[in-house]
């Protein structure tokens, strides 16, 4: 016999087919035009069932690497930088190419040392010749350095690389396993360490178009479990009428564009920031908040649905 708490949540269950997609497997074209000044119009293909519905289009994540290489050879070709340390430039500048051009030739030197590539343009330092890894102290033939002059043996930089991925997105920004150096580790150490058909560098990859995505404001990775979705809204309008809720057409969860948690209008991002601060060490509060949410939110649905059945 079904508990209480679980009529309860059937009761008041959110459900996507509520809000009335049309069902078409069709695809449409669609021009990405952003209020971003930093985004650049490209051509995506998204299906018919989302695209006639919602101003927020789901498109495929790799639809979005060729822009997102264009800008780092602009870089490359405008600094004379390596695609490596052009990518650590304009991560760190939000993606933006004129904030990082604005930055650059005000003081290339303090922009470089903030962003932890300054060894790697122009100043790298010679490795000190050794025979033993600092890391495992075994005596090795043949080491990995980086520009900083730093050199571990290569089994050493493979786990040092495979646990920094196996923490998420934030490895984008790992540092020199030498303890205080600032000197990034890229793309070009982490495919050296685990060899170019590895599945570490692939996601290694992917988490640098994630940075990429997730600059724009008006795009959010969906955070479906190993999902490679992303949620474009066509503007700050369209995101806002949609009431900022992006509906996954492959993993079929429902998300904020803001924030990526579940949708909890009317509960601003910021009201739900500060309730989960605040009931992390009281789960029971949480679930109740998320019951309150849906209560509210099914009501909306419902009087909507009255207002248009009037007019």
């Amino acid at each position: 016999m079904a508990s209480e708490s679980e009529e309860y949540e059937e009761e008041y269950a959110y459900s996507s087919e509520e809000d009335g997609y049309p069902v078409d497997d069709e695809e449409v074209s669609m021009e990405w035009e952003s209020d971003n000044p930093n985004a650049a119009p490209m051509e995506l293909k998204v299906p018919a069932a989302v695209a006639t519905k919602s101003g927020i289009r789901m498109s495929a994540a790799e639809g979005l690497r060729p822009e997102m290489n264009r800008r780092l050879k602009d870089v490359q070709e405008v600094l004379n930088v390596s695609q490596a340390a052009s990518n650590v430039l304009l991560r760190e500048h939000n993606w933006s190419k004129e904030d990082l051009l604005e930055a650059y030739m005000s003081n290339s030197d303090k922009i470089m040392k903030a962003a932890g590539i300054y060894a790697r343009c122009g100043h790298q330092v010679a490795p000190k010749k050794m025979s033993t890894c600092e890391i495992c102290y075994d005596e090795v033939s043949d080491m990995l350095a980086m520009p900083c002059g730093h050199a571990f043996c290569y089994e050493c930089w493979n786990d040092f690389c495979v646990n920094a991925i196996n923490d998420g997105p934030a490895c984008v920004k790992t540092t020199c396993p030498q303890a205080g150096c600032p000197e990034v580790v890229t793309e070009e150490e982490m495919t050296k360490a685990l060899g170019d058909a590895s599945s570490e560098l692939k996601k290694f990859q992917t988490y640098q178009l994630r940075s990429f995505v997730e600059s724009n404001p008006l795009t959010r990775w969906c955070p479906g479990r190993g999902c490679e979705r992303v949620a474009c809204a066509l503007s700050a309008s369209a995101m806002e009428s949609e009431g900022n809720v992006a509906h996954c057409d492959t993993c079929g969860i429902s998300f904020c564009l803001v924030c990526g948690e579940e949708p909890h209008a009317p509960a601003s991002c910021k009201n739900l920031a500060m309730w989960n601060k605040n009931a992390a060490m009281n789960p029971k509060r949480q679930t109740g908040f998320w019951r309150i949410l849906r209560v509210v939110r099914n009501a909306l649905v419902a009087l909507k649905r009255i207002k248009d059945a009037i007019t």
